[in-house]
């Protein structure tokens, strides 16, 4: 059966930027945008910024394994240094300034994209996409108020599954020569826990650093050492845990609180298309009963978690990588792991090739190379067919390999304030995003204090 449906969409406004997606990339690309004097609007489907920080409780964020965690962007340096100095951040040895509460990231964030002068448009959906030839005319959005149209100089897609990008007809890729994505998660957090005696535990198994608040941190994961692998293999030939839970878990501690655990798991596989609205809701309804079977163990066989509770369930799956833009260059593996540099690089990073889901390890060919670290240009922010659509974020232009490195916030903020920035340059030039000098991006955010 076919249902035809007429109506009339008004355009409701003008901005010089608008920002589909306020997450990761999307709140950093809007505060950059705004700090530019851009007219700016911000589409966020759920209530707060921070997307997959905030709603799918991504935290802490990763180490760059850069020495010294040297920040790509200001404006993400900035956002902890804020979150830390409420009490609800932490840097760590290893100058990871990454640690953080997830429902304070969501007040940080909103602070600094008001104070930057952004309209923020929260629970509000991207619907379609007016695309005229090499413009992007208006974006159709979708909230309490129906339908309607916002038109832009310049939008971002910053929706981690590269929406706008899909919605406006443009080519992209997704997932490994096979087509199937990475392992998605669903993450929880809780409290009322004894921090102090689960870290006396993974003492006792052997565990050596990160045992006590505010550094906690273990994990288990099928085949490797960690010191709690040993138990969840026990409980595993018990019947009391399941397979899929010896697969991956990893534990935080959250600063501001000291007697609660972050947890990144459980991992419920990969599949071709992991973004299916009808498995995104399967997943969820089998997170939750994960999520359940893991508090009861804890509860039940873990010193310090005798009169713990679950306290949070994200309501945002964590996807790890979906839709990949097509944009004026891709990144590869051989740039990742030969540690290329790039004259218009906006973000570097040596974060590991982290692929959930798959095994093996890749061979680096860097052999004499003494700066260990690989850079993003701005021309893997710009998408081919179009004169002025920028994408930041996980899905950026690069192959499947590339893009489980890249993934990370660090290096999605960087990408975020870059876009902001560009997309000042082309509007007061009146040139396409891709006649933008990626050099002067990469110059601007040295300027704000980005470390490139």
């Amino acid at each position: 059966m076919r249902i035809e449906f007429s109506k009339k969409i008004q355009v409701i406004e003008e901005y010089d930027v608008v920002v589909v997606g306020g997450g990761t990339a999307g709140a950093v690309a809007a505060i950059s945008a705004g700090r530019e004097g851009l007219k700016t609007l911000v589409v966020e489907q759920f209530g707060c910024l921070g997307g997959s920080q905030t709603m799918a409780l991504v935290t802490p964020m990763m180490h760059n394994h850069i020495e010294g965690n040297p920040y790509s962007s200001a404006i993400d340096e900035e956002i902890c240094d804020r979150i830390i100095s409420y009490g609800y951040g932490y840097k760590d040895a290893g100058g990871n300034k990454g640690w953080f509460d997830p429902q304070m990231l969501k007040i940080v964030l909103e602070e600094m994209a008001v104070e930057a002068g952004c309209e923020i448009l929260y629970h509000t959906s991207l619907v379609d996409v007016a695309r005229n030839g090499q413009i992007i005319e208006a974006v159709i959005l979708h909230n309490k108020d129906g339908l309607f149209a916002v038109k832009a100089k310049v939008f971002i897609d910053c929706t981690g599954d590269a929406d706008v990008v899909y919605y406006a007809g443009l080519p992209y890729e997704m997932g490994n020569e096979e087509g199937v994505n990475q392992a998605i998660s669903l993450r929880f957090q809780m409290t009322n826990i004894d921090c102090d005696r689960f870290g006396e535990y993974l003492e006792s198994l052997g565990q050596k650093g990160a045992t006590r608040y505010p550094y906690l941190h273990t994990a288990v994961v099928k085949g490797g050492n960690w010191p709690l692998n040993k138990v969840f293999e026990e409980k595993v030939e018990q019947g009391i845990l399941t397979e899929q839970d010896l697969n991956y878990f990893q534990v935080f501690s959250v600063p501001g609180k000291p007697n609660d655990l972050a947890f990144n798991c459980p991992e419920l596989g990969g599949t071709k298309n992991v973004i299916d609205a009808r498995y995104l809701s399967q997943k969820q309804i089998e997170g939750k009963r994960a999520i359940l079977r893991l508090a009861k163990f804890l509860r039940e066989y873990i010193p310090g978690f005798e009169n713990s509770y679950i306290c949070d369930i994200a309501a945002m799956i964590g996807v790890r990588e979906s839709r990949r833009a097509k944009t004026e260059y891709i990144l590869t593996k051989e740039d990742v792991l030969s540690y290329r540099k790039f004259e218009d690089g906006i973000a570097h990073t040596n974060y590991p090739i982290d692929i959930h889901g798959a095994s093996g390890k890749l061979e680096c060919a860097s052999q004499g190379i003494t700066e260990k670290y690989y850079e993003i240009p701005y021309r893997s922010l710009v998408v081919v067919g179009v004169d002025n659509l920028l994408v930041a974020g996980r899905c950026i232009g690069a192959d499947f390999i590339a893009q489980s490195s890249i993934r990370v916030q660090q290096t999605c903020r960087a990408m975020g304030e870059a876009a902001g920035i560009a997309a000042k340059l082309a509007i007061q030039r009146n040139v396409p995003c891709r006649d933008v000098d990626g050099r002067e991006v990469r110059s601007i955010m040295r300027e704000r204090g980005g470390k490139l």
